[in-house]
């Protein structure tokens, strides 16, 4: 008797029936614009990958074996997409890596939607990083200083 294999994307509790990835990936984008505001409203908040996915696996109960450096990137493209339609701050600029506390190259994506020059160097998108999340804060945050100018995360 062999084992059925199961799927890699599923709803808890029904492990066993499948969900479509990019089904998932829309629903975590979805999910994902509102913890994101969340964050901003603690000037100089920011959140690591694992710490976005941990939240949005928990409130849409919907998982996946795969790996998230596979496919993070295509969830913050959303993400970028759905602040853009809903004429939102980038609030994905608000998303880092643990290891070395930068947006990573998918931040991109924010400049190229938006018209703007995508930098030559990493200190250059970090810099633009800092300055939409300035963006973010001034949006939901209510305790940013007047003079507040973009800063780099603390882990950068």
């Amino acid at each position: 008797m062999t084992m059925p294999d199961l799927p890699n994307t599923w709803r808890d509790p029904h492990r066993q029936v499948e969900i479509p990835f990019p089904q998932a990936l829309d629903e975590w984008a979805e999910t994902s614009v509102p913890v994101l505001k969340d964050v901003a409203r603690t000037y100089g908040g920011y959140i690591t990958y694992s710490q976005l996915a941990s939240r949005f696996f928990d409130e849409t109960r919907i998982h996946t074996t795969g790996l998230l450096t596979r496919w993070s990137g295509r969830l913050l493209n959303r993400v970028i997409h759905l602040c853009l339609e809903q004429k939102l701050p980038a609030l994905s600029s608000l998303v880092i890596h643990a290891s070395d506390g930068m947006v990573g190259s998918g931040f991109d994506e924010v400049l190229r939607a938006s018209g703007k020059d995508v930098p030559g160097t990493d200190l250059e998108r970090e810099r633009a990083a800092a300055a939409e999340r300035l963006k973010c804060y001034r949006e939901y945050s209510s305790d940013v200083p007047a003079d507040a100018e973009p800063r780099l995360t603390v882990k950068y």
